[in-house]
């Protein structure tokens, strides 16, 4: 009954979105690079991203759907939210009873879409691997009475499951750690040797670099070292900070959606510091803390980010339903959680349009021949026709965000020049320009816009609007 009850939530709470190719950015992008990858173009060669290539992979899988493929995509998101509710629900019925387990499992469900999860956003697929080696660790280690004996082969899967994870964004790095430093603890507090942990060690971190160093090998093979080593790597290290006002706005947006959840784990760790069950409760604990502290030393502070902390934070705020006080805070908090987060999504359609909207797009470009260059706006646009390669370069952000001018490997007013060398016949742009944009990149590209093409099409929100430019003949 619970699996039952979890599935229609989060169909529920994900309805609104069901068929919308512009929900977000970045996963539209990661469809359209999908769809490359079915066509043999490699990420970081034919299109540069820093995103690991076991993701575009993934979003490949969901590309074979042809027209369907954006709500294949989004059904296979909405599984594996389903998916780590099941496992969030099975870890919390140890700390609780079945209602407060639900509720912990809902919290997560809706917790992603208020903070832009709604869709198919990194975390969505990545936290279910998380969980699920999560999982494993504490049933088949934590709880077993067999544990000790088990531990070295279950540590095994648990950190290959992180190594999957890594394929899929590498910020999962952080709570792999933890789970490898707390089994090296768990396994030298029952009496494991030094050259057993030695061993141990080495048997974990294995599975756990494997997949991205097969990936790397691969790129190795085919003359590309370089080029996988400065995507995955170099850039990640190169991007500049945002401006201050957009980071500490940033920062206080996401506090702001997280701070309910981390106030009711707190309160739960000090309410049942002596109850029974602190095995289980203490390691549930440092996995929220692990997730806290992966986002606080990443930094950025996009209000995804929050993303990755609901699962581990509604999993330790589950006691509080043993309390009739934390029992009203938990259903208050899940009421004014998912109304908030689908007046989010109804406010997001507006801003961003829907299928309707979409096809306006499309319209506006008729000429099927006709070149496009996004330089802000939806790369799904790209997934056309109108894809030309006119840069290897095609995520918006990398030319229009001032944080990227140094991290991408080009140059982006140099690129600018190349891409508009070839005349595109459609440029989208965004109105107006964003706190973190790069000003004078913005002032060139409109310099030409100005004197060779015409506006052909707008889509207004409330905040911002995208504009479609047809070069005029």
């Amino acid at each position: 009954m619970p699996a039952v009850l979890l599935l229609l939530f989060t169909v529920a709470s994900r309805f609104q979105t069901f068929g919308n190719p512009l929900l977000n950015i970045d996963e539209e992008f990661y469809l359209f690079g999908g769809g490359r990858i079915l066509h043999g173009d490699l990420p970081y060669l034919a299109f540069w991203d820093r995103k690991p290539a076991l993701l575009f992979v993934l979003y490949a899988g969901f590309h074979l759907f042809g027209p369907y493929r954006v709500l294949a995509y989004q059904i296979g998101a909405a599984l594996a939210v389903w998916g780590t509710s099941l496992l969030l629900y099975k870890m919390a019925r140890t700390l609780t009873s079945r209602g407060g387990a639900v509720v912990a499992a809902m919290l997560y469900c809706t917790g992603l879409t208020l903070c832009g999860g709604e869709g198919g956003q990194t975390p969505v697929f990545y936290t279910l691997l998380v969980a699920a080696a999560m999982a494993l660790v504490l049933f088949k280690v934590v709880l077993a009475p067999d544990g000790p004996r088990q531990v070295r082969r279950v540590g095994m899967l648990a950190m290959g499951l992180f190594g999957l994870s890594m394929q899929i964004k590498y910020t999962t790095v952080f709570e792999g750690c933890f789970l490898g430093l707390y089994l090296l603890w768990y396994a030298a507090r029952h009496g494991q040797t030094r050259r057993g942990l030695c061993a141990d060690a080495a048997l974990w971190v294995l599975p756990a670099v494997l997949p991205s160093a097969a990936v790397f090998l691969f790129y190795a093979v085919i003359g590309h070292a370089h080029d996988w080593f400065f995507a995955n790597v170099d850039s990640i290290f190169l991007r500049a900070a945002m401006p201050p006002a957009e980071t500490a706005a940033l920062r206080t947006r996401l506090l702001k959606a997280i701070a309910p959840l981390l106030a009711g784990g707190a309160v739960a760790a000090w309410l049942f510091r002596h109850a029974p069950g602190q095995a289980q409760r203490q390691f549930l604990s440092l996995w929220a803390v692990a997730a806290c502290c992966g986002v606080a030393v990443f930094g950025g502070w996009y209000f995804h980010y929050a993303l990755p902390l609901f699962a581990p934070l509604a999993v330790i705020s589950s006691p509080l339903w043993n309390r009739k006080a934390g029992r009203l805070w938990l259903v208050l908090m899940l009421a004014v959680q998912t109304a908030t987060a689908q007046k989010r999504l109804h406010n997001h359609r507006l801003e961003n349009g829907d299928m309707r909207t979409y096809q306006a797009y499309l319209a506006a470009m008729p000429d099927p021949k006709g070149c496009l260059f996004v330089y802000e706006g939806p790369p799904v646009l790209y997934d056309t026709s109108h894809w030309c390669g006119l840069t290897n370069h095609p995520f918006p952000g990398h030319f229009n965000e001032q944080a990227e001018i140094h991290s991408t490997g080009m140059n982006p007013s140099a690129e600018l020049d190349h891409v508009l060398a070839q005349k595109p016949r459609y440029v989208v742009t965004q109105a107006p320009a964003w706190a973190g944009e790069n000003l004078s990149i913005r002032a060139h590209l409109f310099q030409t816009l100005t004197q060779d093409y015409r506006e052909v099409y707008r889509h207004q929100g409330p905040q911002t609007a995208v504009v479609v430019y047809q070069r005029a003949p």
